[in-house]
């Protein structure tokens, strides 16, 4: 039997990664406190780190002390956490499996997406401008907002496509410096991923 590779994570994405499992196994069971953790992240905006305290606990509590923010303003790492976690709960909802997958990076569930909504063997246009808007935003909220609707495309499909949310917050975090630099290598992993055949497909056509 062959083993998967472990998932490489940078820190907040294993910070995240570990968070998110915790609370899909717990949801999974129907655990209440889980249910009702779920339902606060959900009423959250993805970009408003901190403005609900009863998320805290989960989104920003006991994080490392590097991955802190200094003064008012939220540090990357806070921004991706929040995010991740928001954007999670919202494709959880309603889904008696878990959408948490170790190791499916975001470009990738947007492919399996576009191949599943598309008439032939080409990915679906109404997909890929969906994605394109997440990569041209101009802004890490614009950027989010854009999101958000790609997430509520891939809960809405049967069954729901799911992705890393470890790996998301990692990406989430580099955007989240406003560092060119970061931005266009996170963007051109997305790209590559989004555009890479599946696994299975590569070696029926190699």
């Amino acid at each position: 039997m062959t083993v998967a590779a472990p998932v490489r994570y940078r820190k907040i994405g294993g910070v995240v990664a570990q968070r998110v499992a915790t609370l899909q196994s717990s949801v999974l069971r129907n655990e209440s406190g889980a249910v009702a953790t779920l339902a606060r992240l959900r009423r959250c905006s993805p970009g408003d780190v901190g403005a609900e305290p009863a998320v805290w606990a989960i989104t920003v509590g006991e994080l490392p002390a590097e991955l802190q923010g200094r003064g008012d303003a939220p540090s990357p790492s806070e921004r991706a956490a929040h995010a991740a976690l928001v954007l999670y709960a919202l494709h959880q909802q309603g889904r008696d499996v878990g959408v948490h997958r170790p190791g499916i990076k975001l470009g990738s569930a947007v492919g399996r997406l576009a191949r599943a909504r598309a008439r032939d063997e080409s990915l679906d246009d109404s997909t890929v401008r969906r994605f394109h808007q997440v990569a041209l935003a101009t802004d890490f909220t614009g950027r989010l907002y854009f999101l958000r609707g790609v997430i509520q495309l891939l809960r809405a499909e049967r069954p729901p496509i799911g992705l890393d949310y470890g790996l998301l917050a990692d990406d989430l975090r580099a955007l989240a410096t406003g560092d060119p630099h970061q931005r266009d290598s996170v963007l051109l992993r997305w790209g590559r991923d989004l555009h890479s055949l599946p696994e299975s497909d590569s070696k029926e056509r190699s």
